[in-house]
């Protein structure tokens, strides 16, 4: 069996990081022959997530790990089966489960979760473990809330805080009435939805459970934020990010970081560049690459709106230089739709022309048809200065579709009076 999953696990690293993760597998086993046990496993994971956290980014790190740890639970649940059914066998059993659902809902493989976490329901039901089985009902409602089937969510929802309120656990009741708060705020009732949530962040606190308080937070800071109250949301944020800080969840942290940037620059807001320096720098730090590349694309994009167009492309760079680094094509795009316009600005059309070229085939593969509509809007720009009115017209035309097709009434305003102006 254990061959077994060796071959697997050689799968995956070459599927998922070709020649590179066979040689992460080699070095690690230093023999061919070696075999795996299910504990040097587990140190495989660790060593492919920092390798694979070094050169792509931790979102990468994580998916490949999850997709050998996949592997790993699923050779114990099969051994267990093996084995007698005794209370610590069953209990045993439950563990691995969740493991196995978590694995699968992170790997967006929701069916599978799905199943896990039902016979996670079903051996906690057996043996009559009240702790076990709400925390299964909790497992089964998180699922079902990315699944985005409410009514489920709220069936469960009721048992956990029924459950938790007759045994007495406060932080498991807690848990319920945040999952109460996010089913309220989805179904549109924002001031319900925030009642809920700070009731539980209430119950957080008085305990002193920082993660659940931090998460608490950030719930409060996206339904504001949804709701349009920017001010409010980033309020929540900010102290999201102090608490994840403080309790060393720092991909956490750096997400709102990042996220409070964000928001800023399209409020036109001071403190944008602020705050994505600092969510750059922290990633840099924890080798977040993806954090990273994609603040310092934003600090290129703020840069160039305020003309300062050295440090524009100072941080464009970076930024594509690190979306390459880790293949992320989107990124990438936005990138070179960035830095396109900084060299069409300085006069620059022929390398202008390529790398908006380049942007629009990255979007159009992608499926990203807004995206493409501004390369090509751009694209147009740089064309018309130099002289190719055919192309411009063909490319602000494709724009115009695209725009059409989504319904951007401003934008098709502003391409018609442009193909007016090249027509005469």
């Amino acid at each position: 069996m254990m061959n077994g999953l060796r071959r697997q696990i050689k799968e995956v690293l070459e599927r998922e990081l070709g020649v590179r993760g066979n040689k992460i597998l080699e070095e690690f086993l230093n023999s061919k022959k070696e075999e795996l046990s299910e504990e040097k496993i587990e140190d495989l994971e660790d060593r492919v997530f920092e390798k694979v956290k070094e050169n792509y980014g931790i979102e990468r790190a994580e998916e490949i790990v999850d997709s050998i740890k996949k592997i790993r639970l699923s050779n114990q649940l099969e051994e267990s089966r093996e084995s007698s059914k005794s209370r610590i066998q069953c209990q045993s059993r439950y563990e691995v489960l969740k493991e196995l659902g978590n694995v699968c809902l992170n790997l967006n493989q929701l069916k599978e979760a799905e199943n896990y976490f039902g016979k996670m329901f079903e051996i906690s039901e057996e043996l009559g473990r009240e702790k076990m089985i709400i925390d299964s009902l909790v497992s089964e409602a998180e699922l079902y809330l990315v699944m985005d089937e409410l009514s489920k969510v709220e069936e469960n929802v009721r048992k956990i805080i029924e459950l938790s309120k007759e045994s007495g656990d406060r932080v498991m009741e807690g848990e319920g009435i945040k999952l109460a708060g996010i089913i309220a705020w989805r179904k549109g009732d924002h001031q319900e939805g925030m009642n809920y949530l700070n009731d539980s962040l209430e119950i957080f606190k008085e305990r002193g459970l920082k993660e659940k308080t931090a998460s608490v937070y950030r719930e409060l800071g996206d339904l504001h934020v949804d709701a349009e109250d920017y001010e409010k949301g980033v309020e929540y944020y900010e102290k999201a990010a102090e608490i994840f800080g403080a309790a060393e969840m720092f991909y956490e942290r750096t997400n709102m970081l990042l996220e409070i940037g964000i928001i800023l620059s399209e409020i036109e807001e001071n403190g944008a560049i602020e705050y994505l320096q600092l969510a750059e720098e922290e990633s840099l730090e924890n080798s977040f690459f993806d954090f990273a590349a994609w603040s310092s694309l934003n600090l290129g994009e703020i840069y160039l709106e305020k003309n300062r167009c050295e440090k524009a492309e100072e941080k464009s760079r970076k930024a594509l230089e690190l979306f390459e680094k880790i293949g992320d094509k989107h990124g990438e795009g936005g990138a070179k739709l960035t830095l396109g316009r900084l060299i069409a600005g300085r006069g620059e059309l022929l390398e202008a022309e390529i790398v908006l070229k380049d942007a629009i085939n990255i979007f159009r593969k992608l499926g990203l048809p807004e995206s493409e509509a501004e390369a090509r809007y751009r694209l147009a720009e740089v064309q018309k200065e130099e002289s190719k009115r055919n192309q411009a017209e063909a490319n602000l035309e494709e724009a115009l579709k695209i725009y059409d097709s989504l319904d951007i009434t401003e934008m098709k305003e502003d391409i018609e009076k442009k193909l007016a102006d090249l027509t005469k």
